[in-house]
């Protein structure tokens, strides 16, 4: 079992009935999805995978697209438009070969060095959808939900009404804090709520232990609470680095990756019209400052912290 809150070890899901089946996202790597496609093979055989759902465009819910050429692969056209803008397989394997060369290159190498991304070629979606998308899979209907910006320029949820299932793919983190590539934090709020309304009770993240409904109320109240600190903190001025370490000494909590809060904070500013760290290696260059940061034990006392209740 790899650690699910980790960078690149997402959760992937399966659907299937009478022969067919859908698969929810691929791995980050080649050897990755070739294990998951054989953990199928042996769980449902003789069943064929006939639709592959990315719940968006980042490589680790993608980058084993190749191995199921014969599959239909959807996603919303807002996903398939952006991409995500990230890196591809060949340039991050280059940063990460770079070592200590600057603080970006160390962080991606300590969470992207282990992996072999040898043979990747990015495939991308062959049908697209906004709204909503209704699929059967055998006698079994799924709903797919465009949850719009927030972890990504387009989220996917996969919805399966009959069994109360939902696979929220990164509209939700477990464990671990979530990564805002979009410029919109309060579409994450939004998108738990979407999560919510559809009724199920069981949920599956991105990345981290599957959860139910409380969990999800928990994870929307606290993501709402980090937007409506860093909202206050542009209001009041502060830099976008020095807000990033207030939200983090609030809410960084026990769970796992609190520099990705740098993300949240900067598409929170983003949103309240305040500029900087507006694409992903910004981002990503945040997160490795704030990071260094942590690790140096390094704190800031400021009139405008505030408690998670908002007080």
């Amino acid at each position: 079992m790899h650690d699910s809150t980790a960078w690149g070890c997402s959760n992937c899901g399966l659907i299937a009935s009478d022969g067919q089946a859908l698969l929810v996202d691929t791995q980050f790597t080649l050897d990755a999805t070739r294990t998951l496609l054989s953990a199928v093979a042996e769980t449902v055989p003789g069943t064929e995978i006939t639709t592959v759902v990315n719940s968006h465009g980042n490589g680790d819910h993608t980058w084993g697209n190749q191995l199921l050429p014969e599959a239909e692969i959807v996603t919303s056209a807002s996903s398939a438009a952006h991409l995500c803008h990230e890196m591809g397989p060949e340039e991050l394997a280059r940063l990460c070969a770079q070592g200590d060369t600057s603080p970006v290159a160390a962080y991606a190498a300590q969470h992207f060095g282990a992996f072999d991304f040898s043979g990747v070629e990015v495939t991308g979606p062959t049908r697209t959808f906004d709204g909503r998308l209704e699929i059967k899979v055998g006698t079994t209907l799924v709903e797919l939900i465009d949850l719009g910006p927030g972890h990504s320029a387009g989220d996917v949820a996969v919805h399966v009404p009959e069994d109360g299932i939902v696979f929220t793919g990164d509209a939700l983190f477990n464990g671990a804090h979530m990564v805002t590539w979009s410029s919109s934090f309060s579409g994450c709020v939004a998108a738990c709520d979407m999560l919510l309304a559809t009724g199920a009770e069981t949920f599956v993240p991105g990345h981290g232990r599957i959860t139910y409904r409380p969990g999800v109320r928990e994870i929307r109240d606290r993501l709402e609470c980090i937007g409506q600190a860093a909202a206050a903190h542009a209001a009041a001025g502060i830099p976008l680095e020095a807000a990033a370490r207030l939200v983090c000494s609030e809410y960084a909590g026990d769970w796992a990756h609190p520099e990705r809060l740098f993300t949240a904070v900067a598409a929170a500013y983003q949103e309240a019209g305040v500029p900087g760290a507006e694409d992903m290696f910004s981002r990503v260059a945040g997160m490795a400052q704030l990071a260094n940061a942590c690790s140096a034990g390094t704190t800031i006392i400021s009139r405008w912290v505030r408690s998670p209740s908002g007080a």
